[in-house]
């Protein structure tokens, strides 16, 4: 993990955490694209038409070569593609080691960009990347101003974000850093599958998430792709979640539960050892005494950069959690 860099975040950080552990998890539903889209970024020609995540059709007339980013998961897949030395600034929280898995790289950038209207348009950078739940007005007033903006989608399962990956690569003409960049996902993938494969029925355990405001993650969520990856069943999957992904999780459900994981956040925003007091709480509670997790020692607080991520680095959480909870098969 890179370290060293201020973990204080501005205000319109702290609103886009906030919203991400609700909404980075959860996927958009959408449909399909034609099969020329779906092609291999490596075929890209430009000029480029493009729809967005939320039906928006654009046209990118040449290779991109400024760009501005406004999503993690754009800055970390555009980063990953070898595309940094476009980005005309990079936002803050993509500089910041406790959310971002690119942060040195992004702080080489030097240059810090949030949502700021007249800061982009003096920029006038060639594309814009922001989310399918970025501010609409802003969006349109880019737009406006003649700012190609692409949003990309929120997709939690990993053929959604692998496709994701080939758009966004696509209109960057990075087509060979995608594919490398998939087939390297896929290669891991299969690898901590084999292992997971290995470990008898007996012995697959069922984790559930417990945070500070009583929710967990359930099926249509990131975190839940990576309890699939790592072998580790959702306990919370059987329960209704809200339109986020979410299940309320109280501590009398978690008592019933009694799962053989429990899952804490590795940084709470505010107070640095916030989440370690917060661990320290939920170990101690008296009605947590006899959990299964907690008599077993299989309480893990899992850092922010790998729980919130919907990108590439989907694929480190996977295997981080898989080594937490099975470390005798590794």
């Amino acid at each position: 993990m890179i370290r060293g860099i201020s973990r204080r975040v501005s205000l319109a950080a702290l609103f886009l955490f906030l919203f991400s552990s609700l909404v980075f998890a959860r996927g958009v539903p959408e449909t399909p694209a034609p099969a020329q889209q779906l092609q291999q970024a490596s075929a890209t020609e430009f000029p480029l038409e493009v729809t967005d995540a939320l039906g928006t059709s654009m046209v990118i007339e040449a290779r991109p070569e400024s760009i501005v980013s406004l999503s993690l998961f754009s800055d970390e897949v555009l980063i990953g593609l070898g595309a940094g030395d476009r980005f005309l600034g990079a936002s803050g929280l993509a500089m910041n080691p406790v959310y971002s898995n690119v942060a040195g790289s992004a702080a080489a950038i030097g240059t810090t960009i949030e949502f700021n209207i007249e800061q982009i348009i003096s920029l006038f950078p060639d594309v814009v990347f922001v989310a399918d739940w970025s501010d609409e007005d802003r969006v349109a007033q880019l737009r406006d101003a003649g700012i190609v903006v692409y949003r990309t989608r929120t997709a939690f399962t990993i053929p959604d974000i692998q496709d994701e990956i080939q758009r966004v690569a696509r209109i960057m003409g990075e087509g060979d850093a995608a594919d490398a960049m998939i087939a390297d996902m896929d290669a891991r993938i299969d690898a901590l599958a084999s292992v997971v494969g290995e470990i008898p029925a007996d012995q697959r355990l069922a984790g559930v998430e417990y945070n500070t405001w009583g929710t967990a993650s359930g099926t249509h969520t990131t975190w839940n792709e990576v309890l699939r990856l790592a072998g580790v069943d959702n306990a919370a999957a059987e329960f209704v979640e809200d339109d986020f992904g979410m299940v309320p999780m109280s501590k009398e459900l978690v008592v019933d539960l009694d799962p053989d994981v429990i899952f804490l956040p590795g940084f709470i925003w505010g107070d640095d050892d916030a989440a370690e007091a917060f661990a320290e709480q939920v170990m101690n509670d008296p009605a947590f005494r006899g959990l299964a997790a907690i008599e077993s020692g299989r309480v893990h607080m899992i850092p922010e950069h790998l729980k919130g991520t919907y990108s590439q680095f989907i694929v480190d959480a996977a295997e981080h959690l898989a080594r937490l909870v099975y470390p005798d098969f590794f």
